[in-house]
């Protein structure tokens, strides 16, 4: 990558993960570039935690931090895309970024930025930052729905939308900012890349903004604190996964009441859709610290103690716990005979995470032993 001094880059995240991996990344190159931050496509400006946190981050890179909305139905959606627009248009204005960061170049946001930037013969570069399975299971393509969608949202917005046949690969984007840039699918190997890098992720003020989302979200030092003491951190998937993976609670029943017997200290996170705070009743069972479901396990990460076991099975965040965290041992649990969980497992064995077909034969990280539990954290 060329650094050229006090460039302007404008971070655009929607996701949790995305809106950290730019957090990381500005706060790794702040002494090569002025940065501002905008949240897109938000459900809430007002008890919008990531918005509040990076509103009060003290040690913040970024310049300016900004959202726009996208909770508008029907009618209302493209007056409310409009509004969107005309913030966007009076911000690059002002700031004329030099590179604009995205998670998701399909993302109309990002897309009329750099539209009104080349629009203004600026030269301008977009980079894709890694958000997740995307990057290296590509996006399911249907030639015909896709074309029918970009002919429409070129009729609605212009001619200068783009319709990339997975995220990342939209002629838009210049740069990949990629967790294993050797897995990624084949379009985004064209495009020029970058490794992002764990340390980052462990920086003072990354850490300090990551405490920030967790105090919003109800888990306060004294909790982060006892994270030091767990031995086992358990992810529990969507409610609508469970369904499809028969006998799944009885087995997390099984798999808790024998480590719980060995004296491990376990936490637990239910799925941000789980409605219910603790429907499997683990926490009264098995003494489980319970971790708020709406907080992105990302921002849990930096806290867990050297070698803790995170055991899990579909979805993003054990990717994420093992690119950020490293030292943490990691398993998926997929059982062979169930269609919907083995569909993860090549991505998986591909970028290196453990797998194992039952709960029973996730082994405990050497160094770990048995303690009896005590009373409270």
């Amino acid at each position: 990558m060329t650094h050229t001094e006090n460039r302007k880059v404008l971070y655009l995240p929607s996701t949790p993960l995305n809106l950290l991996v730019s957090v990381a990344h500005a706060v790794n190159y702040s002494s090569e570039q002025v940065a501002q931050i905008v949240l897109i496509d938000q459900k809430s400006s007002q008890s919008n935690v990531y918005f509040n946190a990076l509103q009060t981050w003290s040690n913040s890179p970024f310049q300016q931090v900004d959202l726009t909305l996208g909770t508008a139905k029907g009618k209302d959606k493209l007056n409310e895309r409009k509004d969107n627009f005309a913030k966007l248009a009076a911000l690059v204005k002002k700031f004329p970024a030099d590179a604009v960061a995205v998670g998701s170049d399909r993302r109309v946001e990002f897309q009329y930025v750099m539209h009104s930037l080349t629009k203004a013969s600026k030269e301008v570069g977009g980079w894709y930052l890694d958000d997740g399975l995307y990057s290296y299971a590509g996006r399911p393509y249907k030639w015909s729905k896709d074309w029918i969608n970009a002919l429409l949202k070129k009729a609605v917005y212009g001619m200068w939308w783009q319709e990339p046949k997975t995220v990342g690969a939209s002629d838009w984007i210049k740069q990949a900012w990629l967790f294993r840039p050797d897995n990624a699918v084949k379009e985004l190997k064209s495009k020029q890349m970058h490794t992002i890098k764990a340390p980052w992720f462990i920086h003072a003020d990354v850490r300090q903004f990551s405490e920030q989302v967790c105090s919003g979200y109800g888990l306060k030092q004294i909790l982060l604190s006892a994270l030091q003491s767990v031995d086992l951190f358990l992810l529990i998937p969507h409610p609508n996964n469970i369904k499809k993976m028969f006998g799944y609670e009885e087995r997390i029943h099984q798999f808790l009441s024998q480590r719980n017997q060995q004296g491990l200290r376990v936490a637990v996170k239910y799925h941000p859709r789980t409605e219910q705070k603790d429907p499997l009743d683990l926490e009264k069972s098995y003494q489980a610290l319970l971790i708020p479901g709406g907080l992105a396990f990302e921002f849990v990460l930096p806290f867990l103690k050297l070698n803790a076991q995170v055991v899990g099975d579909v979805g993003t965040a054990l990717l994420t716990a093992q690119w950020l965290r490293p030292d943490l041992s990691v398993s998926a649990v997929l059982a062979e005979d169930d269609q919907f969980q083995s569909a993860f497992k090549t991505i998986y064995e591909q970028l290196g995470v453990n797998i194992v077909n039952s709960f029973q034969n996730v082994e405990m990280p050497s160094g770990i032993e048995g303690v009896k539990l005590k009373d409270g954290l």
